[in-house]
């Protein structure tokens, strides 16, 4: 019990910086279990939109030529005739629709992925003996789906909106990590409750995660755009998509290449976000139990030590008094509850776990 509440303060304790230092390290120790599953999914997402959007995709690109001349006419006269205008609402409806079809789709197997090993990552950032298969195999019971419900059916869908679908994620996103634990709340409930008062920080884990795929991704496509991408491989490409000369089997080895870093790095945002996720759940589990399990001794501390105490230490200035000891030297304090020296600044006491933001000012 000792060891587990001092891994609490511990984790409490971490700044922005200590947590995506701990995020990367959890995506370089756990990258060889994480890689098998996490492109598994990937592999799949490919496929599900690879038969599930082509059809459509191509159908948007053959509007895109009659869009195309429909511009050009537009710039040229002053108005649209009924067929040029239906072809436009048409190229935007279905453009819109695909959209919203592939982040369904992503959104979903995504979620799943990431439930799958988020309980395993968790434990084992907190030094807990657990063993990958079976972490794997209970991530699918019936309450999956309440992640699945929130994050990858609403989330998309509030995505229309835009600004609620980032609410949605900068609130909920922890439900990957709580619908398999055991909490006195609901899932729901203690996903929201880590989450509040942490959402810039949720979202820059996010941000951080994208900007360090797409700048990898890009230096990828753009070396391959170079040398693979010429007037020789387009019209081949090109008849992949064709209906009367379809391949769907190049199709998704096409769509793997040129996906190979979200297949790679795939493991990445989990590690970060679990990192950032066992920081905040620390907190929350310090300030609401933690606290009231020793208030007792607490209360018996300060009974019998009365100058030692949250407030500011004042010194009663009588003359038989002696100079009391300061309790600040150097940056460095003593805790008021017990005792202990803290030579750095901290938000927890490392020794008792009691809550000293009130007096470090932060």
């Amino acid at each position: 019990m000792e060891n587990n509440s001092q891994r609490l303060v511990h984790l409490a304790n971490k700044n922005f910086s200590e947590v995506l230092k701990d995020g990367f390290k959890l995506f370089i120790q756990n990258y060889k279990t994480l890689i098998l599953p996490l492109a598994f999914f990937q592999v799949i997402l490919i496929i599900l939109n690879v038969f599930l959007l082509t059809d459509l995709n191509w159908f948007i690109d053959s509007l895109g030529i009659t869009l195309a001349d429909t511009m050009e006419s537009l710039v040229e006269s002053t108005s649209l005739t009924p067929d040029e205008f239906q072809t436009l609402m048409r190229y935007t409806f279905l453009n819109f629709a695909s959209l919203f079809l592939q982040n369904l789709i992503g959104a979903i197997i995504i979620t799943i992925a990431m439930c799958s090993v988020g309980n395993y990552v968790f434990r084992k950032y907190m030094n807990e003996d657990v063993r990958f298969v079976d972490s794997f195999k209970s991530a699918f019971n019936k309450k999956i789906f309440f992640a699945i419900l929130i994050l990858g059916i609403c989330l998309p869908v509030s995505f229309i909106i835009y600004i609620p679908a980032i609410f949605i994620f900068g609130f909920f996103i922890f439900l990957v990590f709580t619908y398999n634990m055991e909490v006195k709340k609901n899932p729901i409930s203690e996903a929201r409750a880590i989450a509040k008062g942490n959402f810039w920080k949720i979202i820059g884990v996010f941000i951080i995660n994208i900007l360090i795929i797409l700048t990898v991704s890009q230096i990828f496509t753009s070396i391959i755009d170079f040398f693979l991408i010429n007037d020789s491989t387009i019209p081949i490409i090109n008849s992949w998509y064709d209906p009367a000369t379809r391949n769907f089997g190049m199709l998704i080895l096409y769509n793997i290449f040129y996906n190979i870093v979200d297949i790679i790095l795939a493991p990445l945002f989990v590690c970060l976000l679990t990192a950032l996720f066992s920081s905040l759940k620390a907190k929350k589990d310090l300030g609401f139990q933690y606290q009231q399990d020793y208030q007792p001794s607490r209360d018996m501390y300060q009974e019998s030590y009365k100058y030692l105490r949250p407030e500011p230490y004042i010194v009663p200035e009588t003359e038989e008094s002696t100079t009391l000891p300061q309790i600040r030297v150097e940056g460095r304090f003593y805790c008021p509850f017990c005792g202990t020296l803290i030579q750095t600044p901290k938000k927890f006491c490392p020794n008792c776990g009691e809550n000293l933001k009130d007096i470090i000012g932060n």
